[in-house]
C-alpha cells in the first residue's frame, strides 16, 4: 500500500475559505476562469497553456508555478492523502483526509 501524501492548502489571502473547508468538509481551489481541470490533457504543458490563455496578464515566471498547483490538485491529490489547512481565523492548523476524487463545481457561491 502506498504511503499517503501530505498536502498544504491555503484558503485565500484573508482566510475566506474557513466556512467551506471547516464546515463544508471539503477543500477547493479558485481559478474559476480555468474551468474543469479534468477537461485539460493530463500533462503540465496543457495546464501552462490554459493558465497563460485565460490570465494573459500573468508574468511568464508565474505561469508554471500556477499551472503546477492546478495540475497537482487535479492529478496528484488522491483519496487517503492528508491535508493541512492553516486557518487565519483561529490560527490553528486543521488536518483532514481526502475522502473523494476531484470534481468541478461551477455554480458554487464559494
Amino acid at each position: 500500500m502506498a504511503e499517503a501524501a501530505i498536502w498544504g492548502i491555503h484558503g485565500g489571502k484573508t482566510g475566506d475559505a474557513d466556512k467551506l473547508f471547516l464546515q463544508g468538509n471539503c477543500i477547493a481551489i479558485g481559478w474559476e476562469q480555468v474551468g474543469d481541470l479534468k477537461s485539460l490533457k493530463p500533462d503540465r504543458e496543457a495546464f501552462k497553456s490554459k493558465v497563460a490563455s485565460v490570465y494573459p496578464e500573468k508574468k511568464p515566471g508565474a505561469i508554471p508555478v500556477d499551472a503546477g498547483q492546478l495540475y497537482r490538485f487535479a492529478h496528484e491529490v488522491h483519496v487517503g492523502d492528508l491535508v493541512a489547512y492553516p486557518s487565519k481565523a483561529d490560527r490553528q492548523i486543521h488536518l483532514g483526509r481526502v475522502e473523494g476524487d476531484y470534481r468541478f463545481v461551477s455554480d458554487s457561491d464559494d
